[in-house]
């Protein structure tokens, strides 16, 4: 029997979003040679990294986190001759988030309500008679003192928490984290819900509105967790016909169509390549100049930067 193929919630949402961002990232597995250092999803992992590693030894000070990924990615620039005005004002922005960020949770008594009982867990699951291994990174979980429950806490970085807040109670994430729960662990030993806990992309001068931080509780029941199951089980089936018909040397542009949206510049490492898929361009030669292969779920194993042995 062949090797499973892996799938995370994210690709899943990748391949909702735009199959032809899937096909590339995930299919192909191309990644982007030059490597981003400045933008809003290397600000999100950065600030990510920061507090996975301050919740794994807070011995230490969590600016002292920041500064060591900041330190390693400014050596990797300079090596580069990589400009790096944009990535100083994140450098300070993001200090300034986590400076604010202890305070808040210190006034607010925000983790003093909830006991850390593991942090940055892995799960992994077979789907589909074995042919899917559905995998999971949990960055935190955490039981609440007061009455016990237990839930998955995860960290985002957001420019408002609108946004965040309204959709939280359709996260698939969390719905995915408790799927994999539900397939290994004891009922007494899963969680209940998620925490989304949000750091806002501000400097917190005057003219900044607050809340700069905040925390949703999500709870999903029975029915929530039933119906997902379904809605699994129909994406994972969408995605695995999609590889199929690709390895069978069906046209990419039938099963693997792009979804242009204006976030498209920000959030698709292909932006710049995806038109010329369609317009008659060497695009092949583009995607060797600009791209390499690399493993989409290397992010699963690799070391943190600044962690302690």
């Amino acid at each position: 029997m062949p090797e499973p193929i892996r799938i995370s919630n994210s690709e899943i949402q990748t391949f909702a979003d735009c199959r032809r961002r899937w096909w590339l990232s995930y299919y192909r597995a191309l990644r982007p040679k030059e490597q981003r250092f400045s933008g809003p999803l290397a600000l999100g992992s950065r600030v990510h990294k920061a507090l996975e590693n301050y919740y794994n030894d807070p011995s230490r000070q969590l600016t002292d986190y920041w500064n060591e990924l900041i330190a390693h990615d400014r050596v990797l620039m300079e090596a580069a001759f990589r400009d790096t005005t944009d990535f100083d004002n994140e450098a300070d922005l993001g200090r300034i988030m986590l400076e604010g960020y202890l305070d808040w949770i210190r006034d607010e008594g925000i983790d003093s309500e909830y006991e850390v009982t593991s942090n940055e867990e892995k799960l992994v699951a077979p789907m589909l008679d074995g042919r899917v291994e559905l995998m999971g990174k949990i960055d935190q979980r955490v039981r609440r003192r007061i009455d016990g429950v237990r839930f998955v806490r995860d960290f985002k970085t957001a420019a408002n928490f609108s946004d965040l807040t309204k959709m939280a109670a359709m996260n698939e994430q969390f719905l995915t984290y408790m799927t994999l729960e539900a397939m290994q662990r004891d009922e007494s030993e899963r969680v209940e819900g998620g925490l989304i806990t949000m750091l806002k992309k501000v400097k917190r001068t005057a003219s900044a509105k607050p809340p700069f931080y905040d925390q949703v509780e999500i709870r999903f029941n029975v029915f929530a967790l039933r119906s997902f199951w379904m809605k699994l089980h129909g994406r994972l089936n969408d995605m695995m016909n999609t590889r199929d018909a690709l390895d069978a040397g069906v046209d990419h542009r039938t099963v693997a169509y792009p979804r242009p949206t204006r976030e498209c510049s920000w959030k698709c490492d292909y932006a710049a390549i995806c038109p010329l898929f369609d317009d008659g361009s060497a695009v092949e030669q583009a995607i060797e100049m600009i791209y390499q292969v690399g493993d989409p779920y290397a992010y699963y194993e690799e070391k943190k930067v600044g962690a302690t042995e």
